[in-house]
């Protein structure tokens, strides 16, 4: 049986073979072969005492960053349509405008998990 050792953060420290290895440190849990595997990937964490793959464990500063490299590719993409010789009408110039800053305004929600990402405007 393997067995995989981890820290407060879920992360793993050590890993393990029940049989080879005594005196297995503490926190620890039962790995399956495949499991040991992926832990040893760093891919993996251990959350409440399972476990799981961790591509969706970020911490709130990793999370805010890949937000904001969407946000400002988004923005980017749509720096144009606030020029002044842009093809739009005054009134689509608005509803673009209103969308930029729907954009900004996604970091200041306070469940950066759950976003709606605005719609750009038809």
């Amino acid at each position: 049986m393997y067995k995989g050792t981890y820290n407060k953060n879920g992360e793993y420290t050590g890993f393990y073979v029940q049989g080879i290895h005594e005196n297995i440190p503490q926190p620890n849990i039962d790995l399956t072969e495949e499991e040991w595997h992926q832990a040893l990937s760093k891919n993996y964490k251990v959350v409440n005492g399972k476990h799981s793959y961790s591509d969706f464990i970020q911490n709130k500063e990793e999370i805010l960053h890949n937000i904001r490299l969407k946000r400002n590719a988004l923005l980017s993409q749509s720096d144009w349509t606030q020029l002044e010789d842009s093809p739009f009408s005054d009134e689509k110039k608005i509803e673009w405008k209103n969308y930029r800053q729907a954009l900004r305004d996604v970091t200041l929600l306070n469940d950066l998990t759950s976003i709606v990402w605005p719609v750009e405007p038809v």
